[in-house]
């Protein structure tokens, strides 16, 4: 992932989509076991799929703006839930408006969640 000028990366790990919804509507078949890397920076929650060492494509990128909640469902098999604005979304997908909701198999989505709750947070504070 490139970052951008005057942003750091908070956390990164290696993610699987489980299930991707809009609208209420599941769209997991658009998704459905997208492997990659989520990023999270200062900036913008980012995930990509490795093409080659040198090259990466984007799954989807959200400004942290575009973030409305974060949490884990599940009691074993703990996944990270986000939900978000789709219309600040960059992906290929053809989807631009509503929110939608992600869940992501991650290594320990607690901490996944605390970041992203702080910088939900943060972001509410400055308006």
């Amino acid at each position: 992932m490139q970052l951008k000028q005057g942003e750091g990366e908070l956390q990164s790990g290696k993610a699987l989509i489980k299930e991707f919804s809009a609208g209420g509507k599941s769209l997991k078949e658009k998704l459905l076991d997208d492997k990659g890397t989520l990023y999270l920076t200062n900036r913008r929650l980012v995930m990509e799929r490795e093409i080659s060492p040198e090259k990466s494509d984007l799954i989807f990128e959200f400004p942290l703006e575009a973030l409305q909640n974060a949490e884990i469902k599940g009691v074993f098999g703990k996944v990270l839930i986000i939900e978000t604005d789709l219309s600040k979304m960059s992906s290929g997908l053809k989807i631009k408006e509503g929110f939608g909701k992600f869940s992501i198999k991650i290594d320990d989505p607690k901490t996944w969640v605390a970041q992203l709750s702080k910088a939900i947070k943060s972001r509410k504070e400055e308006r």
